[in-house]
């Protein structure tokens, strides 16, 4: 009899991406009574799985505020493993506005945008947190400004975790559509866009738009804390719990997806492109030049600090309702199991 081991993932550099793109998960599960498969492929009302980790027996890889939010609503989940890509976190204002500054956007209005066909809107989250930090890096408060709704009311099920080939995204209008138009119509003066979306949003306003600030010199790695940054490995309890090894090898299949980024970075790009729905110029556009090497899951000391301020920030502006442990969150079990297998050193906060 076979399990299957489901798995989602978002539109972002991952290990899971580039495992997925080079048939790594079908490899290595070949023969063993597990098959590895994509949530999408249960029907539309598993989907949201990928926000509320619903389906049991599942992975997922991706922006790490979902995550947290489904821990805090009590789903039965385990975190693996963290990575943090630096990646553009930019604040963005009309091409012809004299904004020299964050200091220039003194009261006036930064779009936040609202996903109803989200069951959790982690694109408000990401700008919210966004201007709370660029504001405060720059000695403001959001107080100091006028936050104002956009609706965005594409899909994002048409771009979160594609079943097959290219993500869907690719050519299609950017995540920032109505934000950008009411940039461009003057309904709001700054809009925040974060990651390879940037790239497309850049594209479609055609040097209307200039990026005013961008967090990623930000002095402080809370200031770059956002939903990408950290990206969170998380697995269903019942998995680590009844099939410990299964995780072990899933996980050992993103460290061995993590070296061979590392040892071709151009062609990790092209698989990263691929996924994210995104052009390959793209990536050294909007990440850091060593992004190859940020792709391998740890838990390092450093990296649960920036998860512990993703999961504050949630909790204090009311996106989660209940705090929980991040330290009892943490099972460091498959990570140095799969670490062993390659005689590597793991760097733990938690034992």
């Amino acid at each position: 009899m076979t399990h299957t081991l489901w798995y989602t993932r978002c539109p972002v550099p991952t290990a899971s991406g580039i495992a997925f793109q080079r048939g790594m998960f079908d490899a290595r599960f070949a023969g063993t009574g597990y098959a590895v498969r994509n949530v999408k492929e249960l029907g539309a009302a598993s989907w949201d799985s990928h926000f509320d980790h619903r389906v049991d027996s599942s992975f997922r890889e991706g922006g790490g505020s979902p995550p947290v939010w489904a821990r805090a609503n009590d789903a039965p989940t385990r975190l693996l493993g963290i990575t943090f890509m630096e990646e553009v976190l930019g604040i963005y204002v009309r091409a012809d506005d004299a904004a020299a500054s964050m200091q220039d956007l003194a009261g006036r209005r930064c779009a936040l945008p609202v996903w109803p066909r989200l069951v959790f809107n982690f694109y408000r989250f990401a700008a919210e947190k966004g201007f709370y930090s660029a504001l405060k890096v720059h000695g403001m408060r959001e107080q100091d400004v006028v936050f104002v709704d956009v609706v965005e009311d594409d899909d994002p099920h048409s771009i979160i975790n594609p079943a097959g080939g290219r993500n869907p995204q690719a050519g299609r209008r950017s995540y920032y559509h109505a934000q950008c138009e009411a940039l461009l119509a003057g309904r709001v003066d700054a809009i925040f866009a974060k990651g390879g979306e940037s790239a497309q949003l850049e594209r479609d306003a055609a040097g209307r738009i200039r990026r005013l600030y961008d967090l990623r010199a930000a002095p402080q790695m809370a200031e770059r804390v956002n939903n990408s940054t950290p990206r969170l490995l998380t697995v269903s309890e019942s998995l680590v719990r009844d099939h410990p090894e299964a995780v072990s090898d899933y996980v050992g299949v993103l460290l061995s997806a993590g070296r061979w980024a590392q040892a071709h970075p151009a062609d990790a790009a092209a698989a990263i492109a691929a996924e994210a729905g995104i052009r390959r110029e793209d990536i050294a556009r909007c990440f850091e030049p060593r992004f190859a090497d940020k792709l391998l899951p740890q838990l390092s000391d450093e990296l649960v600090r920036a998860l512990e301020v993703m999961k504050i920030f949630l909790l204090e502006r009311g996106y989660t309702r209940r705090d929980f442990d991040v330290a009892a969150w943490i099972d460091p079990g498959p990570l140095r199991r799969a670490l062993a297998r390659e005689s590597q050193p793991m760097p733990l906060s938690a034992s």
